[in-house]
């Protein structure tokens, strides 16, 4: 049987793309460090989605999709 390991901070929605794609619903990533856990990215996402791909995504209150692309070459 597989163990959970609690993870600091406290969520209502969370999508996980990969082992290190975790994004929440507040737009916070997960950086996969122990000592901060969570980085904000700024948004005002109300629903977020992230692939295995590495493609994220979220929509806002007014219903406008956006994809993240700051981890990208400019």
């Amino acid at each position: 049987m597989a163990d959970w390991v609690k993870v600091a901070g406290g969520l209502s929605a969370i999508s996980a793309g990969s082992r290190t794609t975790v994004w929440c619903e507040r737009g916070y990533h997960h950086t996969n460090c122990d000592a901060n856990p969570w980085i904000n990215i700024p948004g005002t996402a109300t629903d977020i989605a992230a692939g295995a791909d590495g493609a994220d995504w979220h929509v806002n209150q007014n219903g406008d999709i956006f994809r993240y692309a700051g981890d990208q070459p400019s």
